[in-house]
């Protein structure tokens, strides 16, 4: 994350209950104008684990962890070779031709939608298989996740329970054969009878994490200290949003005693859904809470007008099958917009998605589509220019910081204000992204 950040004064405060928190304000007053349209992808960036994919929170961080370490493969004989000593967003320096391990997997195994799952089960068991060396990591990113923090009475209560149980579990397996050890299923933790709080998440061993990962909460409470307007929507390319929802909605009511808001959020329970045809036609089916009937738009000013019009939080389900018949091509991916016309916009678009790079452009997950009022037609915006407009209206959403930071996502997002102001001014840039953007191909 870049230094620019003189317009952020920062201040601490306390909650009712004793809980200290930064408080952070964007003094940019021409930033503060434009209505936020924020979307976050959901694995990894706001949540690790799902009863949906049935993913657990470890098979969620080895996965995590496949995204973020790097190598190739030996031209002589085929096999896998690490460059990486530790996680990193960005492709080592030295290695032009790295790709990720994560990468690696996906080009091997997934040919249809339906071998995601096969893929999920081979990253998810990484550090206990070809990925060892890279423990440490791991069990540093499980800490992160963990609901009760270490020093607690409720973590020594945990920590003493699954202990015990594991311990009784080796015993267990040495009295039973080797081929029988795999077929053989984990007896319940007893932990699995004790309630669970609200944001909580019990793992299959019965260790308490985190649901959604607390930063999210922390940004809306920023949001509405400043008294931004904003509307968030979920964009996912499964069918992972309605827990979500259901747990945001308690969350937002004030159950959580670590997070208090002004006021209430509207969450919308019914997701909405994003086509892409082949004929480049983007079709979004979206109801809000005050729309009589789901409304079908095949129109992508008035898709964008639709979003932006917004309040509260919303999800949308995304087309997976588009993007990975096009090899997982950028432009097949998830839209935002951008009019490089407008030099005073009223509102701006904003993309958390662990799969968004600048890199290859079948190796990204936004495709950020160029307005032209007068054609009334958009575009995507030729690869060439994501670096200009990274951290702008596309972040790669950084699971160490999101956990390690409650103030990650306030600070990204006022680094993006920032930085479209900055982009704003520079009228060379929008000039070249507008006329090599919106070019009809015959």
């Amino acid at each position: 994350m870049s230094d620019n950040l003189n317009n952020l004064s920062i201040s601490t405060d306390k909650l009712p209950n004793g809980h200290e928190y930064t408080t952070l304000a964007n003094n940019n007053t021409t930033s503060k104008r434009r209505k936020l349209i924020l979307h976050f992808d959901n694995r990894n960036t706001l949540e690790v684990a799902n009863n949906v994919s049935a993913t657990t929170i470890e098979q969620g961080v080895n996965n995590f962890l496949t995204g973020v370490l790097w190598g190739s493969e030996k031209e002589s004989t085929g096999e896998w070779e690490w460059v990486s000593t530790s996680p990193s967003l960005q492709k080592p320096v030295n290695c032009s031709h790295c790709i990720t391990y994560f990468k690696y997997l996906e080009n091997q195994i997934v040919k249809q939608a339906i071998d995601r799952k096969d893929l999920r089960a081979k990253t998810g068991s990484f550090v206990y298989n070809e990925g060892a060396r890279f423990r440490q990591f791991y069990d540093e990113l499980i800490e992160s996740l963990r609901y009760y923090k270490l020093g607690s009475k409720e973590r020594e209560q945990e920590d003493k329970i699954l202990t015990l149980e594991e311990v009784q579990k080796q015993k267990a397996d040495e009295l039973i054969k080797k081929q029988e050890e795999n077929e053989r299923k984990r007896r319940p933790s007893v932990l699995h009878n004790i309630p669970i709080p609200v944001n909580g998440y019990r793992s299959e061993k019965g260790t308490l994490y985190h649901y959604v990962l607390p930063s999210f909460f922390r940004l809306i409470e920023y949001l509405q200290e400043t008294d931004r307007d904003f509307v968030i929507y979920l964009r996912t390319m499964g069918d992972d949003s309605k827990n979500f929802l259901l747990n945001a909605q308690r969350i937002l009511s004030n159950e959580h005693p670590e997070f208090r808001f002004k006021q209430s959020l509207d969450v919308n329970h019914e997701p909405g859904r994003i086509e892409r045809k082949t004929n480049d036609i983007i079709r979004l089916q979206m109801k809000f809470q005050e729309d009589p009937e789901m409304e079908i738009i095949e129109d992508e000013f008035l898709i964008n007008e639709k979003l932006e019009s917004g309040h509260g939080i919303h999800a949308i389900k995304d087309d997976f099958n588009a993007w990975c018949q096009t090899n997982y091509h950028y432009t097949t991916s998830k839209p935002i917009w951008f009019d490089p016309d407008d030099l005073n916009p009223q509102s701006h678009h904003i993309l958390f998605d662990d799969n968004f790079r600048v890199i290859h452009p079948n190796d990204s997950i936004v495709d950020i589509r160029i307005m032209d009022k007068k054609k009334r037609k958009c575009y995507s915006c030729p690869f060439e220019f994501y670096p200009k407009l990274e951290d702008v209206f596309a972040v790669q959403a950084n699971l160490y910081l999101i956990l390690a930071d409650r103030d990650y996502y306030i600070k990204s997002i006022t680094e993006c204000e920032n930085n479209l102001d900055q982009l704003l001014q520079d009228t060379q840039t929008l000039k070249a992204i507008k006329e090599k953007s919106c070019i009809d191909h015959k």
